[in-house]
């Protein structure tokens, strides 16, 4: 799951640095496309320094940009990478429980060769299975 985040930071990274360095600035945090991508890989894991932030407001567009990919990763992409965190976890607490219920299975049919049969015939007779048992209150009935 964190490995299809960074593909997906990793190309919104590609895409705006692209689009940042075709940008009208003259900025060199932001002169190509290799060093906008490490810049916006700073400002993705807060490293961008404060002032370097006060140098984007001479260039309105490049701001613009940045402000719209900072809207886009940071709130939009880990949000989504949280999602998927937490998805993963529902799937494998399912696996779990549902291992944990076939562990007790295991263990009820491993166990049921040492009950003798007077005792199971005394368990079952118990249950009493063979008596009606009236609706209760709450009851609503047989389906169908």
């Amino acid at each position: 799951e964190v490995a299809l985040f960074l593909f997906g930071l990793t190309f919104f990274v590609c895409a705006f640095a692209c689009a940042v360095s075709a940008l009208e600035q003259d900025d060199p945090d932001f002169a190509g496309i290799p060093t906008s991508a490490l810049q916006l890989y700073k400002i993705t894991l807060g490293m961008f320094s404060g002032s370097h932030y006060d140098m984007l407001m001479d260039y309105p567009a490049l701001m613009c940009a940045i402000f719209i990919y900072v809207v886009t990763t940071v709130i939009f992409m880990l949000n989504l990478l949280i999602a998927q965190l937490n998805c993963s976890y529902q799937a494998t607490y399912q696996d779990m429980v549902g291992f944990a219920r076939l562990n007790r299975g295991k263990i009820v049919t491993e166990t049921m060769p040492a009950v003798s049969k007077k005792r199971w015939e005394r368990f079952s007779g118990a249950l009493r299975l063979d008596e009606r048992v009236e609706f209760g209150e709450g009851d609503i009935g047989l389906s169908g």
